[in-house]
Parts: C-alpha cells; structure tokens; sequence
C-alpha cells in the first residue's frame, strides 16, 4: 500500500480499534451488575469531561443550520451506542457485531441515492463480503438471537448510517470541540433516565462497575475524536468500510488479552474482511 494510502485511512484505523476497546469492556461490566443507563451515563460523562478539558479551538458562531445539523448528530450517535449497548445485553457481542456491522451497506446506499450516483456492485459486493467475513470469523449461529437483541443492533446500524452521513459537511469541524458539543444532550439525559429508574443510584455503584465502565468509556471517546476526523477527511462511505477492523481488532484483543486461540474461520473470517476492505478502500476516491 502506498503511504497516501495509508495515511488517509489511519484515523478510521485507529476509530475501529479505539472502538473495538469501548466495546470488549462492555460484557464485562455486565457481569459485574452495571445497567445499561449506568455504563452510558458513565460513557458520556467521562467524554464530555474529557472533551471538555481538551478542547482548545476558538469559539465559532454556528449558524442555525449547522447547530440543528450538529443536534442530529447527537441525537442520532446517542440511539447509537445506547441501542448497541442494549443490544449487547440481549445477545453476545459475537452475534450483535454481525447485526450492527450492517451499516456501511445502508451508508453506502443512502450515499448514493443524496448524491444521484450509480450503484457500483463490485463495491456492494465488497461490503457484503466484509459482512459475511465478520460472520465467518465470530462463529455465529442462530441458537442465541433474540428478536429484540437483533432489532436493536439493527436499529444501531440505521442510527448509525445517519451519523456517517450528516457528519460530511463543511459546518462539522472535527475535532474535541465537536465532540464537547454532541456529548451534552445525551450525557444529561441518560444520567436523568439512570437516577430516575434506579433505586439507590449511588449505593448500588461498585469499583468494578466504575472500572469497566471506564474503560469503555476511554475507548468510545478516542473512538468518536478520530472517527469524525476520518470523515471530514475520506468521506462516510470509505470510512464506514475501514470500521468493518472493528471486530478483527476485537478477536485480536481477546487473543492478547484472554489467550484466547484462534479456530481456522477466525482466520478466514479475519482474511475476508481484510480483502475487501482494502479492495473497496482501493475504489474509494468516488465515494468521498
């Protein structure tokens, strides 16, 4: 690959495996007892304090178009990660990756249709192989789908898909200033929802539930901060197909971390996903 090629996707790469992180805490505090308001107020508050520590860019006046554009982002990135993390507590990780990693197919469609261009189907196909090796590489049958598990994941794709496409604008600057900015609304209003469903909302919050918690939460935030970046600089489409090393990074961090040993389908899973990625990134210039 050369280094133009390299350089433009390494903000998704980075993306892909900050959220790998976010998203391999998750079971964990699970098993210790956290709730789902608790890991998402948690997630939120911690990336909206740590946006706002480092955000160091001057002050700009948003125009009303930009500030409702920027709404919808937040609006949208929170029914995200918190349909994600309710999917997550329905169904194992493995199984709501393959559901949730949908949506670069739904980008790339609405893509074309906002910006009238032909359906290129080497490219479908690239994203349909990606998809299938996300499959082929977690094992997954259908003993342990639950309809709802399923429906959430996949309205987490949608919610998704709608980030990916708002965020290509010249009103969305990258960068922690963006991030402080989308981290408000939903911070407020999964930390109300938490208080008001949970009995004894201080008491009943443990050291290990604060751990995971954060560690999910320092990987949702390094996630967001280059994810944006990679948008504003190769575009929804090509950036939503790097995501699909999301879930390689995550089978690899569970190799490193767990020792866990590798069956021949996570290798041919891994082989497929890496193949298409790079094959459709190699197409990507028209989909900026």
């Amino acid at each position: 690959m050369s280094h133009k090629f390299s350089t433009n996707v390494l903000a998704a790469i980075i993306s892909a495996f900050s959220f790998s992180l976010a998203a391999a805490a998750v079971p964990y505090f699970y098993k210790v007892g956290g709730s789902v308001f608790l890991l998402l107020g948690v997630r939120y508050i911690f990336t909206l304090s740590l946006s706002s520590v480092l955000d160091k860019s001057p002050k700009k006046q948003k125009t009303k178009e930009a500030r409702i554009r920027l709404v919808l982002i937040s609006i949208f990135q929170a029914i995200f990660v918190g349909s994600y993390m309710y999917s997550i507590k329905l169904i194992p990780l493995s199984l709501a990756v393959v559901v949730i990693y949908t949506f670069p197919i739904i980008t790339f469609f609405a893509n074309s249709l906002i910006r009238s261009r032909s359906i290129d189907v080497l490219s479908i196909l690239a994203l349909l192989a990606s998809l299938l090796g996300i499959w082929v590489m977690v094992q997954s049958d259908t003993s342990d789908w639950n309809l709802w598990g399923v429906f959430w994941g996949l309205f987490a794709s949608v919610a998704q898909s709608f980030v990916n496409i708002l965020s290509r604008h010249e009103s969305v600057s990258p960068g922690w200033g963006l991030i402080k900015y989308i981290m408000v609304l939903p911070a407020a209003v999964f930390v109300i929802i938490y208080f008001m469903t949970t009995a004894a909302p201080i008491a009943s919050v443990t050291a290990p539930m604060l751990m995971w918690g954060l560690a999910s939460a320092i990987g949702m935030s390094g996630g967001f901060y280059f994810f944006f970046h990679s948008i504003a600089k190769i575009g929804p489409v090509r950036t939503a197909n790097v995501m699909y090393m999301e879930p390689v990074f995550t089978i690899i961090l569970g190799v490193m971390l767990l020792q866990n040993v590798l069956g021949y389908s996570q290798w041919l899973g891994m082989l497929i996903i890496l193949l298409a990625t790079i094959s459709l990134e190699r197409w990507g210039k028209k989909y900026d």
